[in-house]
């Protein structure tokens, strides 16, 4: 137990990992998992309430609001993780090159990401949707155009930082390319703050995801969805049907402060101030390398 990080030890880290394990276990095992098909509405068991046939009750339709939350992990984390997940494979090489390289490119690089972050993100989202399509696949485009510009400017803010300290000095004193300065050296440096927002950036992809939906941008029904089925049981609330809703909306809590938690965790394991405490502070160290050039 003495070897186990102290951040993995910790009630957030617990309680982080236990929300994952448990998403993981739903997406794996939903269709042994669910007692009823997720897209079939059976007319004669609408708006059931919570029962021992129906854990979580049903929808006006009829179709099973559990089995559908189960299903509806897959789709949710799905979107979530593939529109992040390019986002980072896009933004944190172009972060890097317009860090490195100052010039007319960079600077209208930087401009085009000024003008999509001008745009509220919710309704440049609901426009860019509504462009190309209510698909799953073009839900996880238009959120990984959302999500570029902010991995792209932390890296760049790093690597401005990074690119006059002496070991990048010393590194092109030693012959090193521009490439081998920018990949093996500057990007170990530049990570950190990147690998966090990558947790935090899944959860608000999932609130996204969710807000489209319930406002009728995201993917359509019978497609189970969060934040679709808030947005079906939203108007049966106010006649005391309760169970639409709810569930699928702690769905979204717990699977949101997931990635809340897992963020914070990532951040103590790749601190590098937490890792070398016996480095002297005035030493330029390459985390990932072993030691100063």
């Amino acid at each position: 137990m003495s070897r186990i990080p102290h951040s993995l030890r910790s009630p957030a880290a617990v309680i982080g990992f236990a929300l994952l394990f448990l998403q993981i276990l739903l997406i794996l095992f939903a269709p042994l998992l669910s007692p009823y098909s997720p897209v079939e509405a059976d007319a004669l068991a609408s708006l059931q309430p919570p029962s021992a046939a129906h854990w979580f009750g049903t929808d006006i339709t009829g179709m099973d609001v559990f089995s559908r939350v189960i299903y509806a992990t897959r789709i949710n984390l799905l979107i979530s993780v593939v529109s992040v997940a390019v986002a980072f494979l896009i933004g944190v090489p172009l972060g890097l090159f317009i860090g490195y390289y100052k010039g007319i490119v960079s600077s209208l690089v930087m401009r085009l990401f000024d003008f999509i972050q001008a745009f509220p993100i919710f309704v440049l989202g609901m426009a860019l949707v509504a462009v190309m399509g209510q698909e799953i696949w073009n839900v996880a485009i238009v959120l990984a155009i959302l999500f570029t510009p902010v991995f792209a400017r932390l890296i760049r803010a790093e690597v401005l930082s990074l690119r006059e300290r002496p070991f990048v000095a010393a590194a092109r004193c030693s012959g090193a390319s521009d490439l081998h300065i920018m990949f093996g050296h500057l990007l170990l440096n530049a990570l950190l703050p990147a690998m966090v927002q990558v947790s935090i950036s899944i959860g608000m992809a999932i609130l996204l995801t969710a807000g489209l939906s319930f406002i009728g941008a995201g993917v359509r029904m019978p497609v189970p969805e969060w934040g679709l089925m808030v947005s079906s049981g939203a108007q049966q609330m106010i006649l005391g049907v309760w169970w639409v809703s709810l569930f699928p909306g702690l769905a979204i809590v717990f699977s949101v402060l997931c990635f809340a938690l897992l963020g914070d965790v990532i951040r103590d394991l790749l601190d590098p101030t937490k890792t070398r405490r016996a480095v002297s502070t005035s030493t330029d160290i390459i985390p990932g390398i072993g030691g100063p050039l």
